[in-house]
């Protein structure tokens, strides 16, 4: 809600990611996008950060498919954003994990990014009484990301998550 805030955008169903990403170089001087071409990154890999150089790479069909709405591109995007904002920008800490226990799932990088990318695309606090198809359409993001969202926010109704230490907690 803080991105949304600070961008004018806390009421708009769609967020203007593309927007963003390409505004962050005038936030964060050190930041930088690439576009890379479809072949220079595996097939499973759609984008990238790059902490330790402050640069997200995407793919250039992701990147395109972004500019033209789609949803799941989107939503990549805004990802490759979260890592780079909790990571970079606010100093969230890795937890590495070398050895055959568990970490918790609030502490998984991975985690903490797909929270942020749904919360940013799908603003909680617009979405509460449609149904999954039409957050899909009015945010700009595919039907399972908006199942996914939807039913989160079902599941955890009032529940908030804090900052201690670094990491996410709930």
């Amino acid at each position: 809600m803080k991105v949304r805030r600070e961008l004018n955008v806390e009421n708009n169903l769609y967020f203007p990611i593309v927007e963003l990403l390409e505004l962050m170089p005038e936030f964060f001087p050190k930041f930088h996008f690439k576009i890379v071409e479809d072949d220079e990154l595996p097939p499973d890999v759609h984008a990238y950060t790059d902490v330790q150089n402050n640069v997200i790479c995407i793919k250039r069909s992701v990147y395109e498919g972004a500019c033209n709405g789609n949803g799941r591109d989107r939503m990549t995007i805004a990802h490759e954003i979260g890592h780079y904002l909790l990571i970079c920008v606010i100093g969230f800490k890795f937890q590495r994990n070398f050895s055959d226990s568990t970490i918790q799932k609030y502490q998984d990088p991975e985690w903490q990014a797909k929270c942020f990318a749904g919360e940013l695309l799908i603003p909680a606090h617009l979405v509460q009484k449609m149904t999954p198809r039409e957050i899909a359409v009015l945010c700009g993001v595919s039907l399972p990301a908006a199942e996914t969202q939807w039913s989160k926010l079902r599941a955890n109704k009032g529940r908030r998550y804090n900052v201690q230490n670094g990491f996410i907690t709930p």
